[in-house]
């Protein structure tokens, strides 16, 4: 169970650190709102009424996560992004089917896995 919690810690460090990265190239919160929801769109094959609400909390969530960026201290923000991404993930959770979700959680375990390889290249 701790082996779990600490691999947890180490690939949201990694998404936290790549957030981080992808936040200086010149991107605004909006801007990374329309990415992901775009992404959502393609992948997760959403309805039109879950793409209005979708839009809407990306941007939300979007914001929030630009906070996170002024913050002091690499573990603070490591926090404060897992409640971002646990908060949003309940509410994705409420919109997505099942099927849809799975994918969803399916394919950030690909990206994570990406960037820990990426990162350990680098």
């Amino acid at each position: 169970m701790k082996r779990i919690i600490l691999l947890s810690i180490v690939a949201l460090a990694f998404v936290v650190d790549s957030f981080s990265q992808n936040a200086g190239d010149g991107r605004t919160p909006q801007e990374r709102a329309q990415f992901q929801t775009q992404w959502m769109k393609d992948n997760l094959e959403l309805d039109e009424q879950q793409l209005g609400v979708i839009d809407s909390l990306n941007l939300k969530y979007a914001l929030k996560m630009e906070e996170i960026r002024s913050m002091p201290g690499r573990l603070n923000k490591l926090k404060k992004a897992r409640l971002i991404i646990e908060e949003k993930d309940t509410k994705l959770k409420e919109i997505l089917t099942d099927i849809q979700f799975e994918t969803y959680q399916g394919k950030r375990k690909e990206l994570r896995k990406k960037m820990h390889e990426k990162h350990a290249d680098g």
